[in-house]
């Protein structure tokens, strides 16, 4: 999946929209159908309690029934007794599950090797299929990431396996953990790995790699000591709660790997374990067992020669895990309320005293958000809306198809794209006001305090009328995510006045204006007449097919009113998709706002330059570049096309290819594509780019590529994100490649 393919909109979309809120569990339930939460993982994530990710392969694959499920639950009791809720994750019907029931223990249990051992590779046909996985580290990395859990407890990792060098045999352990934060607390490796080539593999990596307790030395699984060193020490839990803390404070999204020596109780038998291992080695490699068969028939077989020594030692080492990962979880969540670091991760217990029905995006961000304030500030107008989402538990095909109620779940969030377009220019440094037009009721109080929490000015907000609503878009949505039928009532966007924008231009004399589609065509003609008077730099998201046309009717009503000879300089840039392209230029071509389209001879000898592009493109391109000269259009799996002047020769067009960036993870599409808009609209405030006395904007082709390059940085955090605008949003992120 890359960015240009899954972005969204902040609102209005048919999709099944992924929902933010104040509290954790319902920043995760806005994944649903796919996730799930127990209560009480939900009530301590909405609380801003230390929890503790589990893995269902070792109950699966690792233990025999029922020592497995006993296991289990000692583990699980082992954690709660050390201040921390146990999170045990699997894959039951077609959902994540994050914190298992008692009836969903036996059957993981009893099911032994009839779940599918569970890793990035097999999550997708796992849920798809709706069959039983049991998360690996892997697995159980990315579900704890998706469900906001830093810290997690196993018995050991994945690694490099014995004669890698031959068989490519490494892992997915290792690679996930080079890509998602969550600190794995372990025994170190399995001893029938290849050690020294796993701590190579970890440090290529970039996974932080550390011995707790007195030695330094790496932890060997059976044995308390491998004889190779870690790359760091540490003897406490606040000290690897401080490492995991300032990690996602960085915003390093790398895991940790905590080695934690097996118990000296447990380690008397390794010697004979050791023995027992070889021997398993070599009756693998006779059998021709490799892949991800191997390790739980190494684990079985060593069980079997050593005559259950083996399992006694890996049941207490997984008890000891799990009691120092709930140290440290205590720990890393202590850090949070005391101030000591501010958490990017645990945002819940921050938001207790706001609205506990609706979410604030980054609320944590108010003392960290860098902005510097400029003579010229960054002006976005467009809309701010309230998205209700309804998913009915039951599978019907039509909720009129019976008077009633259905049971399911209904989540809210604050989204429109002008908020979140602002909000993604503001989290990145950008001086940043929005003009949206909100009404008196709670949904208005709402997003004014949400605005406000991340230090917004919000003086500009309008009220158009007691009467007037708040934009809401309400969808339901049926059970697999399909949307059964949804209502919009956005009046009030249309209702932004065009005379308070106006006022607003006079007060804050912008540099850079970002406008939506959802707007009227009136407010639109004021902000870019205004624009024009101020040589502000004017940017157009289209937002919709339907709305695109919105700066088309705008630019016909300045051209009819001879304010300006040509209104082909006015707005400088524009981000359609290749629909909302298409219809802007057959738009324009209607409304006369352009005299023809370009000859296809021009058309053909462009195309043949640009494989990657079609005529079409190239055409509607072409036909729009005499009114915006600078369009960055999303091409979905394509990347992006741009089209700009020449430097030489403004009159000619030059078009390029954007190769996509691609997520390690696609956790939500709703709200990147306005994270690429407003991380342009930074981007272009922070150069201080203003429009030139011949209406040009003094951009060169590289300029505008590399910021769309950096944009797209931006687009890929929120696709990553369960927010649809991620906090992880920096400054950074436009200042350097």
């Amino acid at each position: 999946m890359n960015t240009f393919a899954r972005i969204g909109r902040g609102s209005s979309s048919s999709a099944a929209p992924v929902i933010r809120h104040h509290c954790y569990s319902q920043f995760v339930s806005s994944l649903s159908p796919y996730i799930r939460l127990s209560p009480r993982v939900k009530e301590a994530l909405d609380n801003g309690e230390p929890v503790v990710a589990l893995e269902s392969t070792i109950i699966s694959h690792g233990m025999p029934y029922p020592q497995n499920v006993e296991t289990a639950r000692l583990v699980e009791g082992i954690i709660a007794k050390h201040g921390s809720t146990p999170a045990t994750i699997a894959l039951i019907d077609g959902k994540i599950n994050v914190g298992l029931g008692e009836e969903e223990l036996e059957r993981l249990g009893k099911s032994g090797k009839l779940a599918i051992k569970t890793s990035r590779r097999d999550m997708a046909a796992v849920l798809s299929q709706r069959r039983l996985g049991a998360t690996t580290v892997s697995g159980t990395m990315i579900a704890a990431h998706m469900a906001g859990i830093p810290i997690f407890a196993t018995g050991g990792i994945g690694g490099v396996h014995r004669g890698a060098e031959l068989t490519m045999d490494i892992s997915a352990d290792l690679t996930e953990l080079g890509r998602t934060p969550v600190a794995v607390v372990c025994a170190g490796a399995k001893s029938i790995l290849d050690l020294p080539k796993t701590l190579e593999y970890l440090e290529t990596q970039g996974v932080p790699v550390v011995a707790y307790g007195d030695a330094a030395e790496f932890p060997a699984f059976f044995s308390p000591r491998s004889g190779l060193s870690a790359p760091w020490n540490l003897q406490t839990p606040e000290e690897v709660a401080s490492l995991i803390r300032v990690n996602m404070d960085i915003g390093l999204q790398t895991g940790q790997v905590i080695g934690v020596p097996i118990p000296s109780e447990y380690a008397g038998a390794s010697s004979e374990i050791e023995s027992a291992i070889e021997t398993a080695l070599c009756e693998a490699e006779k059998q021709g067992i490799k892949g991800k068969e191997s390790t739980p028939f190494l684990l079985k077989r060593v069980v079997e020669l050593t005559g259950g020594a083996s399992l006694t030692a890996n049941i207490g080492l997984v008890k000891n895990n799990a009691r120092v990962a709930s140290q440290i979880a205590k720990s890393l969540a202590g850090m949070k309320s005391s101030g000591l670091h501010h958490s990017r991760l645990y945002t819940t217990a921050a938001c207790r005293n706001a609205s506990p029905s609706l979410q604030t995006q980054g609320s944590n961000k108010q003392d960290r958000v860098k902005v510097v304030h400029s003579e010229r500030p960054l002006l976005v107008v467009g809309g701010a809306a309230i998205d209700v989402t309804s998913q009915v538990d039951s599978n019907i095909e039509s909720p009129a198809c019976q008077a009633t109620s259905y049971p399911g779940a209904v989540v809210t969030s604050i989204g429109g794209v002008g908020q979140n377009i602002a909000r993604a220019a503001h989290f990145m440094g950008a001086d940043t006001v929005l003009i949206s037009a909100i009404g008196h009721d709670i949904y208005g109080d709402t997003i004014k305090a949400a605005l406000e929490e991340i230090g917004m000015d919000t003086a500009f907000l309008q009220y158009p009328g007691e009467s007037a609503r708040t934009a809401v878009y309400n969808a339901l949505h049926a059970q697999n995510g399909d949307l059964i039928m949804a209502v919009a009532d956005m009046d009030i966007n249309g209702m932004v006045s065009a005379q308070q924008i106006q006022e607003a231009f006079v007060k804050l004399s912008p540099g850079v204006v970002g406008l939506d589609g959802n707007i009227s065509a009136l407010a639109i003609s004021t902000a870019v007449t205004m624009a024009a008077h101020m040589d502000c730099c004017v940017v157009f998201e289209p937002t919709s097919v339907p709305k695109c046309t919105s700066m088309l009717s705008a630019l016909s009503f300045v051209k009819r009113s001879e304010t300006f000879a040509d209104v082909g300089r006015l707005v400088h840039i524009i981000t359609p998709n290749r629909l909302e392209l298409e219809r802007m230029a057959e738009v324009a071509l209607d409304l006369a706002l352009v005299e023809s389209a370009p000859l296809t001879d021009t058309v053909e000898e462009i195309a043949e330059q640009h494989y990657a592009l079609d005529i079409g493109l190239i055409r509607d391109a072409l036909t729009l570049f005499p009114l915006f000269q600078i369009q960055i259009i999303k091409l979905g799996e394509k990347g992006a096309a741009v089209i700009s002047p020449s430097p030489k020769f403004p009159g000619r067009p030059i078009i390029r290819y954007i190769r996509p960036l691609k997520p390690s993870l696609v956790i939500n599409s709703n709200g990147a594509g306005d994270s690429l808009v407003g991380a342009l609209l930074a981007a272009l405030h922070g150069k201080r780019v203003t429009a030139g006395a011949d209406g040009y904007l003094e951009l060169d082709p590289q300029d505008i590529d590399c910021i769309v390059n950096r944009a797209q940085k931006a687009a890929i955090l929120s696709l990553e994100s369960l927010l649809a605008v991620s906090d992880k949003l920096d400054p950074e992120l436009i200042r350097s490649d």
